[in-house]
């Protein structure tokens, strides 16, 4: 399995008050399995499904990154950029 290192880090709030950064693909794939909010929909399916092919050696980190940042999204966690910047001023 290769853990490849996103271009960009996504940030996200997985527990309340404290933000992380996700810049690998098997940091991406724990978020995932393991302290993902109970909000699971078709996007973190596709995101688990991503980080794997990327591990696997099927697709690049790009692909991972865009399906973990939907994901996110779609779970309502995404920390846009400019509120970590704003946060450590």
């Amino acid at each position: 399995m290769e853990d490849k290192q996103f271009d960009e880090p996504v940030h996200a709030q997985l527990k309340p008050g404290k933000i992380r950064a996700v810049t690998w693909t098997s940091q991406a794939a724990k978020a995932l399995l393991y302290e993902w909010p109970d909000k699971r929909g078709r996007r973190h399916r596709t995101a688990r499904q991503a980080c794997l092919d990327v591990m696997s050696g099927l697709k690049d980190a790009r692909a991972a990154r865009r399906a973990f940042t939907a994901a996110a999204e779609e779970a309502d966690i995404l920390v846009p950029i400019e509120h970590v910047v704003n946060r450590h001023r």
